[in-house]
């Protein structure tokens, strides 16, 4: 079972049933601000299409195809970020993330990436991760930026969500500068 502590109030654990309730309250009381980007909140009506989901995400981690983790804090579910699935042929994946209304602007989503591209290339020994975020997502958008993806083009019209196309940013990073990012941090701190 996938469980990773990231600091003493946060950390990332593997979704199972024991979630399901949690996440699809989660989901409700934030469908507001979560439907202005995410397209698979008018799916979730029930407990039961949490279920689903949480069941799909065992079976991806079963089948060593990703994961999706719930994102902790203070012992609350505050959020989900997973792979979306694993290329191992060519050892890559995209990362996905959401948080409740309540826990945005804490840090929780940028500590979390963190915590997931050291597990991608560490644990995973994959050579690149990619984002991919709405343009007008700004919020999304910050964090690879500030982690120290490259902005590698946009695609139009990639992601229906609800009654429009949007356009989608394309971040990517590489394991080796993944590497030469926390070694900088760490020259930055000894000095």
């Amino acid at each position: 079972m996938f469980k990773y502590d990231i600091n003493k109030n946060t950390y990332l654990k593997l979704l199972d049933l024991s979630d399901v309730d949690e996440l699809f309250e989660l989901t409700d009381r934030s469908r507001d601000t979560l439907r202005e980007w995410l397209p698979f909140v008018d799916d979730v009506k029930t407990v039961e299409d949490t279920e689903r989901f949480v069941r799909d995400a065992m079976q991806q981690y079963a089948d060593n195809n990703g994961l999706q983790a719930g994102i902790y804090y203070e012992g609350k579910l505050a959020g989900v970020i997973g792979y979306h699935q694993v290329n191992w042929q060519h050892k890559w994946t995209s990362i996905g993330y959401w948080l409740g209304k309540e826990f945005v602007g804490k840090g929780l989503v940028t500590n979390s990436m963190k915590a997931f591209i050291d597990y991608a290339f560490s644990y995973l020994k994959l050579n690149r991760i990619e984002v991919r975020v709405a343009v007008g997502n700004i919020r999304s958008r910050t964090i690879p930026k500030v982690l120290g993806f490259h902005e590698e083009g946009r695609l139009r019209d990639a992601e229906w969500l609800y009654d429009h196309h949007v356009d989608q940013v394309v971040y990517g990073l590489t394991a080796v500068e993944w590497k030469k990012i926390k070694a900088a941090k760490e020259d930055t701190v000894a000095l």
